[in-house]
């Protein structure tokens, strides 16, 4: 099964575009499968892409954990399906003023990414995940029986 779902949406002459996918923190450590600390591990990221109609687009990546969702980063870019891209890429976000780190926070708020967007989606894909699961394990059952 795919770990990957796109959201889209029109605002105020705006396309914003969500490309969500669900890890888990550590899932390769056989130390720690205590399921009631799962939802806390699972990690969401999110590519959330602004666009005002044929013009550039603003691409955020970033990182929901159960506290929060953090920007990793941000990219004005051509519009789609140009090969002009903008030539500097700004600084890194952890290297802008607080004051506009928290501005941009809000933008992305005011678009609908918000914590209970994010809680959602954990939810969401932890249930995408096991309805996955069970179907695999099903499909290996009919296989080894047949």
């Amino acid at each position: 099964g795919d770990q990957t779902i796109t959201l889209k949406r029109e605002l105020n002459g705006e396309s914003i575009e969500v490309l969500v996918h669900m890890s888990v923190a550590g899932e390769h450590d056989q130390e720690d499968d205590d399921d009631d600390n799962k939802s806390d591990q699972v990690e969401i990221s999110l590519t959330v892409t602004v666009t005002k109609g044929d013009g550039p687009r603003l691409e955020f990546t970033c990182i929901g954990y159960s506290e929060g969702i953090t920007i990793e980063g941000m990219l004005m870019k051509g519009p789609e399906g140009s090969s002009k891209e903008l030539p500097y890429e700004g600084p890194e976000f952890t290297d802008l003023d607080e004051n506009l780190q928290r501005e941009f926070h809000g933008y992305l708020e005011r678009r609908g990414i918000t914590m209970s967007l994010q809680n959602f989606l954990r939810e969401y894909m932890m249930k995408k995940e096991g309805k996955e699961y069970v179907n695999w394990l099903k499909n290996m059952k009919e296989f080894v029986q047949n």
